[in-house]
């Protein structure tokens, strides 16, 4: 029970950081113009698919968006720190070519089910009251760990943002809760959140799609990277 305890809260303690830090916010870069903004399905956990979202430069490369919003993006740092978020692509017809950063090419097509358009947000369409987002991993040895993170939208400039997460094992299991609240603004494809306590959270965000010809869709958000779906 211990050791589950001390795993749990490792886990809360590394998601504190993520969320605290102030990702250079003042710093601005020049990173290279966008060709467009688009999101993937892959595998995740615990749902069978989810979603990334991708950043094409007009210069052939890519970028899988994370924490850090364009703006404030030193693409020199990032490539030596995160290679792997790093990419070039192509297009072949109506087909999208993403090569990674080890040689290997993945093909994908709008209207196929792998490959949407993401938008910025104009505020024409409406956040929802709240969204969610689930995380996890198996741990080996019967140990599981799921945190379900949630962000409500209050109003047009205010927040809540709350997380429960836990630990469970063949014999014991722990659980913990958190919250914090405050103001946010979006310009674009950047969020930014302002907490009680005067901490300041930067991060990138974008809109997902639904439809054929596709269209922004209020249901599915991307803030940070992490897919988050309306609760409705």
């Amino acid at each position: 029970m211990k050791t589950l305890k001390l795993l749990l809260s490792s886990i809360f303690l590394l998601g504190l950081v993520t969320l605290y830090t102030n990702l250079s916010a003042n710093t601005t870069y020049a990173a290279p113009a966008v060709e467009g903004w688009y999101f993937r399905a892959i595998s995740g956990y615990p749902a069978a698919i989810s979603f990334e979202p991708v950043v094409l430069f007009k210069n052939g490369e890519y970028f899988e968006i994370a924490d850090e919003p364009l703006e404030t993006l030193n693409v020199a740092a990032s490539k030596s720190k995160q290679p792997a978020a790093w990419g070039t692509w192509k297009k072949s017809g109506a087909t999208f070519l993403l090569t990674n950063s080890k040689g290997k090419t993945y093909d994908y097509k709008l209207g196929a089910g792998n490959w949407f358009p993401a938008y910025a947000y104009t505020g024409s369409l409406k956040l929802k009251p709240a969204y969610e987002k689930a995380s996890g991993g198996n741990y080996g040895n019967g140990v599981n760990a799921l945190t379900i993170s949630t962000i409500s939208f209050t109003d047009a400039t205010h927040f809540t943002w709350g997380k429960n997460g836990g630990i469970s094992a063949p014999n014991a299991s722990a659980w913990k809760k958190s919250a914090s609240a405050g103001t946010y603004k979006i310009t674009g494809h950047t969020i930014t959140f302002t907490f009680t306590d005067g901490k300041v959270l930067k991060t990138s965000f974008a809109l997902g799609a639904k439809g054929s010809p596709a269209r922004p869709d209020n249901g599915l958000i991307f803030i940070g990277g992490y897919p988050y779906t309306d609760t409705e």
